[in-house]
C-alpha cells in the first residue's frame, strides 16, 4: 500500500514514497502487534510512517474509530493533516466515502471515524477509541501524561481488537520512559522498537559532528538523535 499507492507532499511538489528498512519493520510492528512504542531520533519519519499506517487502517476496515494526541492541539492538528494528506492523494478507486472529511476529522461511508486532540485529562471522554496514536508522547507533561493514560487505558484495554502507538523522542525520565524501559524488560506487553540516528540514510559521523556544532552541546545531541532519557526535563 505504501509504496505503491502513498503520495506525500513536499516542497518539490507531489512525491512517490519509498520506505526505509526500518519503517517498513515500524509498519509490520503496527500490524502485528496491539500494543506498540517506539523510540526514535529527530526527523526520522516516524509521524509519517505512522500516518501511513492511520490512513490504511482507515480505509481497510470497518466501524472503527480512531484518535490522534499530541501534547498541543496545534502538534496534533499538523500530524493529522498528514494522514488526510495521504488520504487525500490516494487513487480514486481506493478512497473510501465521505461522511465528514474537514479540520476536526473525519467520517467515512465504511463506519471509520478518525478525530484529534490535545493530551488532556478528559481528551477522550466519551468516545470509544480502537485505534490510538500518540505521537512525541514525551513531550506531554507529565501529570497531563498520567491523567491522560490513566483514563484511557482502561477503555483501550477492555477491548480485545484495539491498538494503540505510542512514537517520541526522549525527554528526562518520565512516563514514556517507564512505558518505554518495561517494555525492554518484558514488564508491559509493548512492543519495543528502537531507531538510532546513524539507521537514517544520510546520517554519518560527518553529520553527527555538524549536528553537535549546530545544536551547542553533546547533551542535546543526546537527547535528539543519540534517543539518551537522561537529559531534557
Amino acid at each position: 500500500f505504501a509504496e505503491t499507492y502513498v503520495y506525500l507532499k513536499t516542497e518539490n511538489g507531489l512525491k512517490h514514497i519509498k520506505l526505509r528498512p526500518y519503517q517498513k519493520q515500524l509498519l509490520k510492528n503496527y500490524q502485528e502487534n496491539r500494543w506498540c512504542i517506539t523510540l526514535f531520533p529527530r526527523q526520522s519519519g516516524k509521524t509519517t510512517t505512522t500516518a501511513i499506517f492511520f490512513a490504511w487502517f482507515s480505509i481497510f476496515n470497518t466501524d472503527k474509530n480512531l484518535a490522534v494526541i499530541a501534547q498541543r492541539d496545534q502538534i496534533a492538528a499538523e500530524v493529522f493533516s498528514k494522514i488526510k494528506s495521504i488520504i487525500q492523494y490516494l487513487p480514486f478507486f481506493m478512497k473510501p466515502g465521505c461522511v465528514k472529511f474537514n479540520r476536526g476529522g473525519y467520517h467515512f461511508d465504511n463506519g471509520c471515524t478518525a478525530i484529534y486532540r490535545p493530551a488532556s485529562i478528559d481528551a477522550l471522554q466519551g468516545y470509544t477509541i480502537d485505534t490510538l496514536f500518540i505521537d512525541e508522547f514525551a513531550y506531554i507533561r507529565n501529570t497531563q501524561a498520567r491523567q491522560f493514560w490513566n483514563n484511557v487505558y482502561p477503555t483501550l484495554s477492555s477491548m480485545s481488537n484495539s491498538r494503540v502507538m505510542i512514537t517520541s523522542t526522549p525527554n528526562g525520565r518520565n512516563l514514556f520512559y517507564e512505558l518505554w524501559s518495561n517494555a525492554i524488560d518484558g514488564k508491559n506487553f509493548f512492543k519495543p522498537l528502537r531507531i538510532d540516528w546513524w539507521e537514517v540514510p544520510g546520517r554519518d559521523e560527518k553529520w553527527r559532528l555538524q549536528e553537535i556544532a549546530n545544536l551547542g552541546s553533546e547533551a542535546a545531541f543526546a537527547q535528539q538523535y543519540g534517543l539518551s532519557f537522561d537529559t531534557g526535563v
